[in-house]
């Protein structure tokens, strides 16, 4: 028993050493045009911004994407892989509420 037990730590514990939060995630919409048509075959620019405290509140970090739409206005990028991303302060990512 006290085998099972060490090595059942032991596998449970390696496997978290192993372990990472993902550096990007995927994130999927349709465009829509102000009257609800699908704007196919186009680029867009997407703006993604996490914002402190509320919906009206500072932007902590901003990230821009310039995704084309297929033929049925759907887009698909992953999120946190742009190169045009500006963390505006560090602190305040750990300590902020974040509205989406």
């Amino acid at each position: 028993m006290k085998k099972l037990f060490i090595f059942s730590f032991i596998l449970f514990f390696g496997i978290q050493l192993f372990a990472q939060a993902p550096e990007s995630f995927k994130y999927q919409a349709v465009v829509r045009d102000a009257s609800g048509a699908v704007i196919p075959d186009q680029t867009v620019g997407v703006q993604i911004q996490i914002l402190e405290g509320t919906e009206y509140g500072s932007a902590i970090y901003v990230e821009t994407h310039s995704p084309t739409t297929n033929s049925f206005g759907l887009i698909n990028f992953n999120i946190g892989e742009e190169v045009f991303k500006t963390v505006l302060s560090l602190q305040l990512i750990g300590e902020a509420t974040v509205t989406l």
